[in-house]
Protein backbone atom coordinates (compact mmCIF):
# COMPACT_ATOMS: atom_id res chain seq x y z
CA UNK A 1 0.00 0.00 0.00
CA UNK A 2 2.52 2.25 1.37
CA UNK A 3 4.78 1.33 -2.50
CA UNK A 4 1.52 2.50 -4.19
CA UNK A 5 0.80 5.62 -2.42
CA UNK A 6 4.55 6.76 -3.10
CA UNK A 7 3.87 6.42 -6.82
CA UNK A 8 0.47 7.34 -7.31
CA UNK A 9 0.52 10.50 -8.74
CA UNK A 10 3.60 9.32 -10.76
CA UNK A 11 1.17 6.41 -12.38
CA UNK A 12 -1.35 8.81 -12.52
CA UNK A 13 0.92 11.31 -14.85
CA UNK A 14 1.80 8.76 -16.90
CA UNK A 15 -2.38 7.12 -17.57
CA UNK A 16 -4.00 10.42 -17.91
CA UNK A 17 -4.89 10.61 -21.39
CA UNK A 18 -6.21 13.31 -23.32
CA UNK A 19 -7.48 13.37 -26.45
CA UNK A 20 -7.78 16.73 -28.52
CA UNK A 21 -8.87 17.01 -32.42
CA UNK A 22 -6.74 20.00 -34.09
CA UNK A 23 -8.98 20.93 -36.78
CA UNK A 24 -5.92 23.15 -38.51
CA UNK A 25 -2.31 21.83 -39.27
CA UNK A 26 -0.94 24.17 -37.26
CA UNK A 27 -1.77 23.62 -34.18
CA UNK A 28 -4.88 25.21 -34.98
CA UNK A 29 -6.83 27.93 -33.10
CA UNK A 30 -10.30 25.99 -33.30
CA UNK A 31 -10.30 23.21 -30.88
CA UNK A 32 -12.41 20.31 -29.34
CA UNK A 33 -12.07 17.72 -26.71
CA UNK A 34 -12.99 15.12 -24.74
CA UNK A 35 -11.43 13.25 -22.15
CA UNK A 36 -10.69 9.70 -21.54
CA UNK A 37 -9.38 7.68 -18.62
CA UNK A 38 -7.08 4.47 -17.71
CA UNK A 39 -9.91 2.86 -15.92
CA UNK A 40 -7.48 1.69 -12.53
CA UNK A 41 -7.44 5.35 -11.77
CA UNK A 42 -10.57 6.81 -12.64
CA UNK A 43 -11.68 6.01 -9.38
CA UNK A 44 -9.31 7.92 -7.69
CA UNK A 45 -10.50 11.26 -9.08
CA UNK A 46 -13.98 12.97 -9.11
CA UNK A 47 -15.65 14.05 -12.36
CA UNK A 48 -14.71 17.60 -11.24
CA UNK A 49 -11.66 17.15 -10.83
CA UNK A 50 -11.08 15.64 -14.15
CA UNK A 51 -13.55 18.94 -15.63
CA UNK A 52 -11.04 20.74 -13.83
CA UNK A 53 -7.86 19.31 -15.44
CA UNK A 54 -9.34 19.58 -18.55
CA UNK A 55 -9.86 23.65 -18.22
CA UNK A 56 -6.55 23.69 -17.16
CA UNK A 57 -4.43 21.74 -19.41
CA UNK A 58 -6.40 21.12 -22.69
CA UNK A 59 -8.21 24.24 -24.04
CA UNK A 60 -5.41 26.55 -26.28
CA UNK A 61 -4.16 29.20 -23.64
CA UNK A 62 -1.26 30.37 -25.82
CA UNK A 63 -1.17 34.46 -27.25
CA UNK A 64 -2.39 33.49 -30.37
CA UNK A 65 -5.36 32.22 -29.53
CA UNK A 66 -8.70 33.40 -28.38
CA UNK A 67 -9.82 31.50 -25.39
CA UNK A 68 -13.14 30.63 -24.55
CA UNK A 69 -15.06 32.15 -21.54
CA UNK A 70 -14.54 29.79 -18.81
CA UNK A 71 -14.35 29.43 -15.30
CA UNK A 72 -14.22 26.99 -12.20
CA UNK A 73 -16.60 27.21 -9.99
CA UNK A 74 -15.72 29.74 -6.63
CA UNK A 75 -14.05 27.70 -4.11
CA UNK A 76 -12.92 24.54 -5.97
CA UNK A 77 -9.63 24.40 -5.00
CA UNK A 78 -10.75 23.28 -1.50
CA UNK A 79 -8.07 20.48 -1.27
CA UNK A 80 -4.41 19.81 -1.82
CA UNK A 81 -4.67 17.33 -3.87
CA UNK A 82 -6.88 19.42 -6.09
CA UNK A 83 -4.24 21.92 -6.27
CA UNK A 84 -1.60 19.59 -7.14
CA UNK A 85 -3.98 18.41 -9.66
CA UNK A 86 -3.19 21.76 -11.37
CA UNK A 87 0.49 21.89 -11.01
CA UNK A 88 0.66 18.39 -12.64
CA UNK A 89 -1.16 20.33 -15.57
CA UNK A 90 2.07 22.06 -16.57
CA UNK A 91 4.23 19.12 -16.47
CA UNK A 92 1.50 17.60 -19.22
CA UNK A 93 1.63 20.75 -21.10
CA UNK A 94 5.19 21.20 -20.98
CA UNK A 95 5.64 17.41 -22.57
CA UNK A 96 3.31 18.45 -25.41
CA UNK A 97 5.47 21.31 -25.85
CA UNK A 98 8.90 19.07 -26.49
CA UNK A 99 8.03 15.62 -27.28
CA UNK A 100 5.09 16.55 -30.09
CA UNK A 101 6.72 16.04 -33.58
CA UNK A 102 10.17 15.00 -31.54
CA UNK A 103 10.00 18.69 -31.21
CA UNK A 104 13.20 18.79 -28.17
CA UNK A 105 15.24 16.35 -30.21
CA UNK A 106 14.49 18.60 -33.43
CA UNK A 107 15.17 21.82 -31.54
CA UNK A 108 18.68 20.27 -30.51
CA UNK A 109 20.65 16.91 -31.82
CA UNK A 110 18.63 16.29 -35.04
CA UNK A 111 18.70 19.82 -36.23
CA UNK A 112 22.51 19.75 -36.13
CA UNK A 113 22.84 16.49 -37.44
CA UNK A 114 24.09 14.38 -34.13
CA UNK A 115 21.10 12.40 -34.16
CA UNK A 116 18.87 10.99 -36.53
CA UNK A 117 14.78 10.58 -35.50
CA UNK A 118 12.69 8.48 -37.69
CA UNK A 119 11.04 10.80 -39.54
CA UNK A 120 10.37 12.13 -42.22
CA UNK A 121 10.69 16.00 -41.78
CA UNK A 122 13.63 15.35 -40.32
CA UNK A 123 15.64 15.39 -42.52
CA UNK A 124 14.01 18.75 -43.85
CA UNK A 125 14.89 20.01 -40.40
CA UNK A 126 18.83 18.80 -40.87
CA UNK A 127 18.53 20.44 -43.96
CA UNK A 128 17.39 23.88 -42.47
CA UNK A 129 14.44 23.77 -44.91
CA UNK A 130 12.10 25.13 -41.87
CA UNK A 131 9.59 27.05 -43.61
CA UNK A 132 8.72 24.58 -46.20
CA UNK A 133 5.04 23.13 -46.17
CA UNK A 134 4.85 20.87 -44.16
CA UNK A 135 2.49 20.14 -41.37
CA UNK A 136 5.08 19.16 -38.29
CA UNK A 137 7.39 21.92 -39.72
CA UNK A 138 4.41 24.44 -38.73
CA UNK A 139 3.44 22.64 -35.83
CA UNK A 140 7.03 23.09 -34.87
CA UNK A 141 7.35 26.32 -35.23
CA UNK A 142 4.48 26.82 -33.39
CA UNK A 143 4.99 28.92 -29.83
CA UNK A 144 1.72 27.92 -28.44
CA UNK A 145 2.61 25.04 -25.64
CA UNK A 146 5.08 26.77 -24.27
CA UNK A 147 2.80 29.71 -23.36
CA UNK A 148 0.17 26.90 -22.30
CA UNK A 149 2.83 26.19 -19.38
CA UNK A 150 2.75 29.90 -18.76
CA UNK A 151 -0.52 30.12 -17.85
CA UNK A 152 -0.89 27.19 -15.98
CA UNK A 153 1.77 28.48 -13.74
CA UNK A 154 0.40 31.53 -13.28
CA UNK A 155 -2.56 29.46 -12.69
CA UNK A 156 -0.72 27.47 -9.81
CA UNK A 157 0.59 31.10 -8.49
CA UNK A 158 -2.94 32.66 -8.16
CA UNK A 159 -4.70 29.15 -6.75
CA UNK A 160 -1.75 29.11 -4.05
CA UNK A 161 -1.63 32.59 -3.53
CA UNK A 162 -5.67 32.54 -2.43
CA UNK A 163 -6.08 28.94 -0.77
CA UNK A 164 -7.40 28.74 2.31
CA UNK A 165 -4.58 28.70 5.16
CA UNK A 166 -5.51 25.68 6.48
CA UNK A 167 -5.38 23.58 2.86
CA UNK A 168 -1.82 23.63 2.27
CA UNK A 169 0.90 22.96 4.73
CA UNK A 170 4.01 25.04 4.44
CA UNK A 171 5.79 22.42 2.53
CA UNK A 172 2.93 22.35 0.14
CA UNK A 173 2.88 25.69 -0.51
CA UNK A 174 6.37 26.25 -0.89
CA UNK A 175 6.63 23.51 -3.21
CA UNK A 176 3.70 24.33 -5.45
CA UNK A 177 4.98 27.67 -5.96
CA UNK A 178 8.32 26.21 -6.58
CA UNK A 179 7.30 23.75 -9.52
CA UNK A 180 5.23 26.76 -11.06
CA UNK A 181 7.65 28.80 -11.11
CA UNK A 182 10.43 26.80 -12.33
CA UNK A 183 8.24 25.81 -15.15
CA UNK A 184 7.57 29.07 -16.10
CA UNK A 185 10.92 29.81 -16.06
CA UNK A 186 11.74 26.78 -18.21
CA UNK A 187 8.88 27.15 -20.78
CA UNK A 188 10.45 31.44 -21.42
CA UNK A 189 14.20 30.01 -21.41
CA UNK A 190 13.21 27.39 -24.54
CA UNK A 191 11.04 30.48 -26.20
CA UNK A 192 14.60 32.56 -25.69
CA UNK A 193 16.58 30.03 -27.40
CA UNK A 194 14.20 28.61 -30.04
CA UNK A 195 12.66 31.59 -31.28
CA UNK A 196 14.93 34.30 -29.75
CA UNK A 197 12.60 38.03 -29.37
CA UNK A 198 8.98 36.52 -28.10
CA UNK A 199 6.08 37.83 -25.96
CA UNK A 200 5.35 38.22 -22.42
CA UNK A 201 2.43 36.56 -21.71
CA UNK A 202 2.61 38.61 -17.78
CA UNK A 203 -0.25 40.42 -16.76
CA UNK A 204 2.11 43.67 -16.44
CA UNK A 205 3.58 43.70 -19.78
CA UNK A 206 1.09 41.00 -21.53
CA UNK A 207 2.21 40.57 -25.11
CA UNK A 208 5.06 43.06 -24.83
CA UNK A 209 8.30 42.41 -27.72
CA UNK A 210 10.68 40.98 -25.43
CA UNK A 211 14.63 40.36 -26.44
CA UNK A 212 16.42 37.02 -25.67
CA UNK A 213 18.17 38.80 -22.73
CA UNK A 214 15.28 40.24 -21.60
CA UNK A 215 13.03 36.97 -21.39
CA UNK A 216 16.24 35.15 -19.82
CA UNK A 217 16.57 37.93 -17.35
CA UNK A 218 12.85 37.24 -16.23
CA UNK A 219 13.47 33.66 -16.39
CA UNK A 220 15.98 34.02 -13.53
CA UNK A 221 13.96 36.06 -11.69
CA UNK A 222 11.78 32.81 -11.43
CA UNK A 223 14.37 30.41 -11.46
CA UNK A 224 16.01 32.31 -8.21
CA UNK A 225 13.11 32.42 -6.19
CA UNK A 226 11.72 28.91 -7.43
CA UNK A 227 15.30 27.39 -5.89
CA UNK A 228 14.68 29.03 -2.44
CA UNK A 229 10.72 27.49 -2.36
CA UNK A 230 11.84 23.77 -3.95
CA UNK A 231 13.21 21.10 -1.48
CA UNK A 232 15.78 18.86 -2.24
CA UNK A 233 13.68 15.47 -2.32
CA UNK A 234 9.84 15.60 -3.12
CA UNK A 235 7.54 14.16 -0.72
CA UNK A 236 5.08 11.50 -1.40
CA UNK A 237 1.33 11.19 0.46
CA UNK A 238 2.42 9.83 3.22
CA UNK A 239 5.46 12.11 3.58
CA UNK A 240 8.01 10.06 2.53
CA UNK A 241 10.94 11.44 0.45
CA UNK A 242 10.57 9.80 -3.11
CA UNK A 243 13.58 9.33 -5.32
CA UNK A 244 10.48 8.01 -8.03
CA UNK A 245 8.58 11.28 -7.88
CA UNK A 246 11.71 13.76 -7.47
CA UNK A 247 13.09 12.32 -10.71
CA UNK A 248 9.63 13.42 -12.78
CA UNK A 249 9.41 16.74 -11.21
CA UNK A 250 10.91 20.06 -10.48
CA UNK A 251 13.31 19.92 -7.11
CA UNK A 252 16.24 22.06 -5.68
CA UNK A 253 19.30 20.39 -8.20
CA UNK A 254 17.10 20.54 -11.52
CA UNK A 255 16.28 24.34 -10.72
CA UNK A 256 19.82 25.09 -9.86
CA UNK A 257 20.81 23.83 -12.88
CA UNK A 258 18.90 25.70 -14.85
CA UNK A 259 19.08 28.64 -13.32
CA UNK A 260 23.12 28.41 -13.64
CA UNK A 261 22.27 27.52 -17.47
CA UNK A 262 20.32 30.76 -18.07
CA UNK A 263 23.24 33.17 -16.00
CA UNK A 264 25.61 31.56 -18.37
CA UNK A 265 23.43 32.29 -21.10
CA UNK A 266 22.96 35.91 -20.28
CA UNK A 267 27.13 35.94 -19.50
CA UNK A 268 27.28 36.16 -16.26
CA UNK A 269 30.24 33.42 -15.53
CA UNK A 270 30.81 34.58 -12.35
CA UNK A 271 26.90 34.44 -11.31
CA UNK A 272 26.69 30.98 -12.30
CA UNK A 273 29.85 29.91 -10.27
CA UNK A 274 28.40 31.41 -7.18
CA UNK A 275 25.38 29.86 -7.44
CA UNK A 276 26.50 26.64 -8.52
CA UNK A 277 29.46 26.74 -5.68
CA UNK A 278 27.10 28.17 -2.84
CA UNK A 279 24.02 25.75 -3.70
CA UNK A 280 26.02 22.39 -4.42
CA UNK A 281 28.04 21.32 -1.69
CA UNK A 282 29.65 18.05 0.29
CA UNK A 283 26.64 18.19 2.55
CA UNK A 284 23.86 18.23 -0.54
CA UNK A 285 25.71 15.41 -2.76
CA UNK A 286 23.93 12.58 -1.40
CA UNK A 287 20.54 14.88 -2.13
CA UNK A 288 21.00 15.15 -5.71
CA UNK A 289 18.63 14.30 -8.84
CA UNK A 290 18.03 15.03 -12.33
CA UNK A 291 14.51 15.99 -13.93
CA UNK A 292 12.75 14.61 -16.93
CA UNK A 293 9.72 14.30 -18.45
CA UNK A 294 7.23 11.09 -17.51
CA UNK A 295 6.75 9.35 -20.82
CA UNK A 296 2.77 8.85 -20.42
CA UNK A 297 -0.54 8.27 -23.10
CA UNK A 298 -1.85 11.63 -23.99
CA UNK A 299 -3.81 10.58 -26.99
CA UNK A 300 -2.39 13.15 -29.50
CA UNK A 301 -1.18 11.53 -32.50
CA UNK A 302 1.75 13.68 -32.39
CA UNK A 303 3.46 12.82 -29.04
CA UNK A 304 5.40 9.76 -29.00
CA UNK A 305 5.07 6.75 -26.38
CA UNK A 306 8.56 5.70 -27.03
CA UNK A 307 10.52 8.58 -27.86
CA UNK A 308 13.83 7.17 -27.21
CA UNK A 309 13.28 4.08 -28.59
CA UNK A 310 16.06 2.83 -30.77
CA UNK A 311 13.93 2.45 -33.52
CA UNK A 312 13.17 5.89 -33.61
CA UNK A 313 16.56 7.75 -32.77
CA UNK A 314 19.70 6.94 -34.08
CA UNK A 315 23.37 7.96 -34.76
CA UNK A 316 24.82 7.62 -38.12
CA UNK A 317 28.28 5.80 -38.00
CA UNK A 318 30.15 7.65 -39.61
CA UNK A 319 29.13 10.70 -36.81
CA UNK A 320 29.12 8.32 -34.52
CA UNK A 321 33.14 7.69 -34.82
CA UNK A 322 33.61 11.37 -35.36
CA UNK A 323 32.01 12.41 -31.54
CA UNK A 324 33.70 9.42 -29.92
CA UNK A 325 36.61 8.45 -31.11
CA UNK A 326 38.32 5.23 -30.73
CA UNK A 327 39.45 4.37 -27.66
CA UNK A 328 36.62 6.69 -25.85
CA UNK A 329 35.08 4.54 -23.62
CA UNK A 330 31.50 6.11 -23.52
CA UNK A 331 31.11 4.26 -26.87
CA UNK A 332 30.41 1.38 -25.29
CA UNK A 333 29.51 2.70 -22.08
CA UNK A 334 26.48 4.98 -24.06
CA UNK A 335 25.29 3.05 -27.02
CA UNK A 336 24.89 0.06 -28.56
CA UNK A 337 26.30 -0.16 -32.60
CA UNK A 338 24.63 -2.38 -34.72
CA UNK A 339 25.36 -2.19 -38.90
CA UNK A 340 25.49 1.62 -39.96
CA UNK A 341 24.25 3.18 -36.74
CA UNK A 342 24.37 3.51 -32.88
CA UNK A 343 21.59 3.72 -30.78
CA UNK A 344 21.57 5.17 -26.64
CA UNK A 345 21.59 2.90 -24.10
CA UNK A 346 18.80 4.32 -22.15
CA UNK A 347 18.40 3.30 -18.52
CA UNK A 348 14.78 4.55 -17.49
CA UNK A 349 12.49 4.45 -20.65
CA UNK A 350 9.77 5.70 -18.23
CA UNK A 351 11.08 9.52 -18.58
CA UNK A 352 13.06 12.10 -21.33
CA UNK A 353 16.25 13.78 -19.32
CA UNK A 354 16.17 17.08 -19.66
CA UNK A 355 18.57 17.78 -16.99
CA UNK A 356 21.14 15.36 -15.61
CA UNK A 357 23.25 15.03 -12.83
CA UNK A 358 26.24 14.91 -15.40
CA UNK A 359 25.67 18.32 -16.28
CA UNK A 360 26.42 19.73 -12.95
CA UNK A 361 30.24 19.32 -13.16
CA UNK A 362 30.30 20.54 -16.83
CA UNK A 363 28.06 23.69 -15.55
CA UNK A 364 30.82 24.36 -12.76
CA UNK A 365 33.38 23.61 -15.60
CA UNK A 366 32.19 26.64 -17.72
CA UNK A 367 31.26 28.52 -14.93
CA UNK A 368 34.96 28.09 -13.49
CA UNK A 369 36.46 28.99 -17.20
CA UNK A 370 34.27 31.92 -17.72
CA UNK A 371 34.82 33.34 -14.29
CA UNK A 372 38.97 32.82 -14.80
CA UNK A 373 39.27 30.41 -12.73
CA UNK A 374 41.05 27.88 -15.32
CA UNK A 375 42.58 25.54 -13.17
CA UNK A 376 39.66 24.66 -11.54
CA UNK A 377 38.02 24.56 -14.90
CA UNK A 378 39.90 21.94 -15.91
CA UNK A 379 40.08 19.76 -12.69
CA UNK A 380 35.86 20.09 -12.93
CA UNK A 381 36.01 19.04 -16.75
CA UNK A 382 38.69 16.25 -16.43
CA UNK A 383 36.32 15.16 -13.36
CA UNK A 384 33.49 15.14 -15.64
CA UNK A 385 34.73 13.33 -18.86
CA UNK A 386 35.87 9.85 -17.33
CA UNK A 387 36.36 7.73 -20.12
CA UNK A 388 37.68 10.59 -22.81
CA UNK A 389 41.12 9.72 -24.07
CA UNK A 390 42.17 13.58 -24.39
CA UNK A 391 44.47 15.18 -22.13
CA UNK A 392 42.33 18.02 -20.91
CA UNK A 393 45.61 19.10 -18.47
CA UNK A 394 47.47 20.97 -21.36
CA UNK A 395 44.04 23.24 -21.79
CA UNK A 396 44.45 26.87 -22.29
CA UNK A 397 42.14 29.93 -21.96
CA UNK A 398 41.66 29.53 -25.50
CA UNK A 399 41.27 26.09 -26.36
CA UNK A 400 39.60 25.13 -23.17
CA UNK A 401 35.48 26.49 -24.75
CA UNK A 402 36.19 23.76 -27.78
CA UNK A 403 36.88 20.85 -25.50
CA UNK A 404 33.88 21.60 -23.17
CA UNK A 405 31.84 21.92 -25.73
CA UNK A 406 32.95 19.03 -27.71
CA UNK A 407 32.68 17.11 -24.01
CA UNK A 408 29.05 18.76 -23.34
CA UNK A 409 28.17 17.51 -27.50
CA UNK A 410 28.86 14.22 -26.33
CA UNK A 411 27.34 13.86 -22.84
CA UNK A 412 24.79 15.63 -23.12
CA UNK A 413 23.75 13.54 -26.71
CA UNK A 414 19.61 13.24 -26.42
CA UNK A 415 18.49 15.79 -24.23
CA UNK A 416 17.84 17.99 -26.82
CA UNK A 417 20.90 20.86 -25.56
CA UNK A 418 23.12 20.68 -28.94
CA UNK A 419 21.62 23.71 -31.26
CA UNK A 420 21.25 25.58 -27.79
CA UNK A 421 24.67 24.92 -27.25
CA UNK A 422 26.28 26.20 -30.75
CA UNK A 423 23.99 29.40 -30.37
CA UNK A 424 25.56 30.12 -26.39
CA UNK A 425 29.50 29.47 -27.39
CA UNK A 426 28.52 31.23 -31.06
CA UNK A 427 29.47 28.21 -33.39
CA UNK A 428 26.40 27.98 -35.43
CA UNK A 429 27.92 28.45 -38.82
CA UNK A 430 30.36 26.70 -37.64
CA UNK A 431 29.38 22.99 -36.98
CA UNK A 432 25.96 23.90 -39.35
CA UNK A 433 27.55 24.34 -42.99
CA UNK A 434 24.30 25.72 -44.36
CA UNK A 435 24.85 28.53 -42.65
CA UNK A 436 27.16 31.33 -42.54
CA UNK A 437 27.97 34.14 -40.70
CA UNK A 438 25.77 36.73 -42.30
CA UNK A 439 23.03 34.22 -41.73
CA UNK A 440 23.10 33.21 -38.48
CA UNK A 441 23.62 37.50 -37.81
CA UNK A 442 19.89 37.47 -39.23
CA UNK A 443 18.68 35.04 -37.24
CA UNK A 444 19.18 31.73 -38.89
CA UNK A 445 19.98 29.80 -35.89
CA UNK A 446 16.59 31.04 -34.17
CA UNK A 447 13.30 29.23 -35.65
CA UNK A 448 11.02 30.35 -38.02
CA UNK A 449 7.06 31.43 -36.18
CA UNK A 450 4.68 29.63 -37.54
CA UNK A 451 1.50 31.65 -39.45
CA UNK A 452 -0.72 30.99 -36.81
CA UNK A 453 1.92 32.09 -34.13
CA UNK A 454 1.88 36.00 -36.48
CA UNK A 455 -1.39 36.49 -36.77
CA UNK A 456 -3.21 39.13 -35.35
CA UNK A 457 -0.36 40.17 -33.07
CA UNK A 458 1.86 42.68 -34.50
CA UNK A 459 4.85 40.05 -34.84
CA UNK A 460 6.80 39.54 -38.47
CA UNK A 461 9.43 36.68 -38.99
CA UNK A 462 12.91 37.12 -38.17
CA UNK A 463 14.68 38.93 -41.00
CA UNK A 464 16.63 35.40 -42.04
CA UNK A 465 13.25 33.51 -42.47
CA UNK A 466 11.21 36.59 -43.94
Amino acid sequence: MMLFQMNNMINWMKHWKLFVRESRNDRGRKLTFHITYHKSYFSRFTSGVLLAIVLLSSCRKSLTVEQENKTIEEGYYHSAQRIQQAVIGGYVDMRRALLANYAWMMYGEARTGDLKVAVTYQQKVARQQLTDVDENLAQLSDWGYFYDVIKDANDVLDIVDNAAEDILSTYQKNTYRGEALALKSMSYFYLARIWGTVASAEKNNFGAHLTKEEVVKQAIVYATESKRLLPWMLLNDDGIESAALTAVRFNKTAVTSLLAQETLWIGNGQGAYDILTNTFTSNTADSLSAFGLAIGEDRRTEIPQAPLSASVLSMPLATFNAIYPDGDARRSGMFNISGNSATLIIPDASKVDLLKLQEISLLFAEAAWRSNHLNEAKEWLINASNGAIEDYSTLTDETFGDALLRERQRQLVGTGQRMFDLIRFDKVSTYIPAFTEADVAKGAAYWPLSASSLKGNGWSQNEYWK
